[in-house]
């Protein structure tokens, strides 16, 4: 009722006290809508390093652009124990693993699907983070030191109907997927196929070779899923693009902020 009062013609029309308290109503508005957008304009900063162009391309494929070069140089290596992993081999491991996801031999999961990693940092974390990626999937990560019950939360709220993990932290997996209908399987670095209980071991589950059609991934579609440590109340998921991570990674690598992206480093290819 009320909102066909305002939106009258015949109100509009009228020259008396109605018509003037509605004009007035307007007019206020607009003031009020002006100058919060005059106050918005103010707050705006401007970078004094200009404009970045931001490509059109998911996360994966930025990151791993022409990482034929460094093939053969390490990528990432673990601090304690020092295994590592080349470039070549870290892209490589990370096609696999997405293959292995989407194929109906593996994990036979889809596009949008929510795949989560309860991992410490360690090197494998790369090709499990970057394959669920690649594969189309959404990817949320929990604290290893959460307790059994956090974790589930987490993970039962963000979707999950598939973990990569470690040995030790099996029975939390396990645990998980009894409170989920269409669970698709857990890959465990570290530890060995168990297909009776669906479980995947990492590095058999890679060398199998599956196959299957990578998609072609909307880069406005929802990539990770990070959760806050719930300081101030329960811990809540965020949702981050393939365009707001490339986005934040092209304002990295500009050559006035980071020297990896300087000409004459470019050049000399220290790295």
């Amino acid at each position: 009722m009320v909102s066909r009062i305002f939106t009258s013609s015949s109100l509009c029309r009228r020259g008396g006290l109605y018509g003037k308290g509605f004009d007035l109503l307007m007019r206020s508005a607009g003031g009020v809508a002006n100058q919060r957008y005059e106050s918005h304009e103010r707050n705006v900063v401007q970078s004094p390093f200009g404009s970045v162009d931001i490509p059109t391309k998911n996360v994966t494929e930025f990151i791993f652009e022409g990482y034929e070069k460094y093939a053969d140089k390490p990528a990432v290596t673990c601090g304690a124990s020092k295994r590592s992993y080349t470039y070549g081999m870290t892209y490589e491991m990370v096609q696999r693993m997405a293959r292995g996801l989407l194929s109906q031999k593996g994990c036979a999961m889809r596009k949008h699907d929510v795949l989560g990693l309860l991992l410490p940092n360690i090197p494998e974390f790369v090709s499990a983070l970057h394959g669920g990626l690649l594969a189309g999937l959404s990817v949320t990560f929990a604290n290893p030191l959460y307790t059994a019950e956090e974790v589930c939360r987490q993970f039962e709220n963000a979707g999950v109907t598939a973990i990569v993990t470690l040995p030790m932290l099996l029975p939390v997996a396990e645990m998980f997927k009894m409170k989920v209908k269409q669970y698709k399987g857990t890959i465990c670095i570290g530890g060995k196929h168990d297909l009776a209980k669906n479980i995947y071991g990492f590095e058999q589950f890679l060398k199998e070779n599956h196959s299957s059609e990578l998609p072609t991934i909307d880069v406005h579609k929802t990539a990770i899923l990070p959760y806050s440590s719930g300081t101030t109340g329960l811990p809540k998921g965020v949702e981050l693009s393939h365009f707001n991570l490339v986005a934040n990674l092209a304002q990295g690598s500009h050559p006035d902020i980071s020297k990896y992206y300087q000409p004459e480093y470019r050049e000399c290819r220290c790295f």
